[in-house]
């Protein structure tokens, strides 16, 4: 089969799978994995001076699941991408210089550099394309037949995402769904249960539409009828509504004496493949975030917020919002989760100012992500990596001398290809 995605979203899944199966080698793959690293250590580097190969190497194997035999391969293909400058002396590389360009370029890049200088075989391009249709919903298994693909090949493809952690399969009301933890990580049951009840297509459809506006507040769809412009029928509102009861789109919400209590929708929150577990909380400091100033925005007693987006970048540059007599209500949960802090000045009116902490900062960061684009950037990447990479190799030895040496796991072969071996060492054909 050909592959259709983008030179972005090739490169995107190759991560995602990448990611999930770990230290997990699989027979069926032999470039994706590859082209995943490649991914992973990028992301991490980007930004950074001068890294010691020392260090690198202790780093890339503790942190980022990639070994010192990988790493060379790796290392080799981001000179070849020129993502890093490669000092050696002789065969010995003493160090890398990089210069890793931002987010969307990163991933055309490397995504580019796969079509135009890998090959991808048929069981990694199916794997991709699979993958790349569960980022929009769920499916039932059934119609991923359509695709073409030797039912072989594709049960196989299943096996592997199962056993690799970025595919679920459920069985419900008599459907198999087919979900990936990746993008789908919590309530994964909901999921597939309104899958098999109301399809992918309607899923889809309300999630894309939460994307482009996250942080809607659940009120103002129903009153309009509509999100952003795109209007929903009575039995989309329903099942958005279950969405938001079940936890599933994460509505936090706000309680204000003019408004009432208020949820706010998201799309679901990114599994640990494209959220490292460290930025979970900051994550939901970003979805509350979003929430306030979206309150501002189309609920407000007042003084109603025109830019959400220019607020926040007023929050993150200055580190405080002007007084007005709505900041109580409108970011006083805010104060709970400690991202900030209310000034009172007199008559009612707040300060609303920012503890500058490095969390806070990033969770601004990723509201302004969200308010933008719909999406988050960077919250895959691991901090205590980027730190590491910075520090000496006595330092890193002193971090990781007390933990084991990790072993790789391997996948069992597939039927056919245990037949294969079983055939060359018994001399068959």
């Amino acid at each position: 089969m050909n592959i259709i995605l983008s030179e972005q979203d090739l490169a995107l899944r190759c991560h995602d799978i990448s990611v999930g199966l770990g230290v997990k080698d699989v027979p069926d793959f032999e470039t994706l994995p590859e082209v995943g690293l490649m991914v992973r250590l990028a992301l991490h580097i980007r930004g950074l001076p001068r890294i010691d190969y020392e260090v690198l190497k202790l780093v890339a194997y503790h942190y980022l699941q990639i070994s010192p035999m990988v790493l060379k391969n790796v290392l080799k293909d981001l000179d070849e991408a020129e993502f890093i400058r490669v000092l050696s002396e002789g065969q010995t590389i003493k160090a890398i210089i990089p210069t890793v360009p931002y987010y969307d370029e990163l991933y055309t890049t490397i995504g580019g550099f796969t079509k135009s200088e890998k090959n991808l075989n048929e069981a990694e391009q199916l794997a991709l394309t699979i993958l790349d249709k569960l980022t929009h919903s769920p499916i039932a298994k059934d119609s991923l037949l359509q695709l073409g693909a030797d039912n072989k090949l594709l049960n196989r493809n299943l096996v592997i995402g199962n056993q690799g952690n970025y595919i679920i399969t459920k069985r419900l009301r008599g459907k198999d769904v087919v979900l990936s933890p990746v993008f789908f990580s919590e309530n994964a049951d909901i999921y597939a249960d309104l899958v098999a009840k109301a399809g992918a297509k309607s899923i889809q459809r309300l999630l894309k539409l939460i994307e482009g506006f996250q942080g809607v507040p659940l009120h103002i769809i129903e009153t309009q009828k509509e999100i952003n412009g795109f209007k929903l029928t009575d039995d989309e509102i329903n099942l958005l509504k279950r969405l938001a009861s079940d936890g599933a789109v994460k509505p936090p919400s706000i309680s204000t004496s003019h408004a009432g209590t208020n949820h706010f929708l998201f799309t679901p929150k990114p599994g640990t493949v494209r959220l490292n577990p460290t930025k979970r909380e900051v994550y939901e400091r970003a979805m509350a975030l979003v929430s306030a100033v979206r309150q501002g925005q189309f609920l407000p007693r007042a003084y109603r917020i025109r830019s959400p987006y220019a607020i926040l970048n007023a929050l993150k540059d200055k580190g405080y919002l002007r007084a007005n007599t709505e900041a109580y209500e409108q970011y006083k949960k805010l104060t709970f989760m400690r991202v900030g802090r209310l000034e009172s000045l007199n008559n009612g009116w707040h300060v609303f100012r920012l503890n500058a902490t490095d969390e806070n900062l990033e969770a601004i960061r990723i509201a302004i992500s969200l308010v933008d684009t719909g999406g988050v950037q960077g919250a895959e990447v691991d901090e205590d990596a980027r730190i590491a990479l910075g520090q000496d190799q006595s330092y890193v030895e002193s971090l990781i001398g007390s933990q084991q040496l990790r072993g790789r796991e391997q996948l069992p072969l597939s039927e056919e290809h245990q037949e294969q071996i079983e055939n060359m060492f018994l001399g068959g054909a």
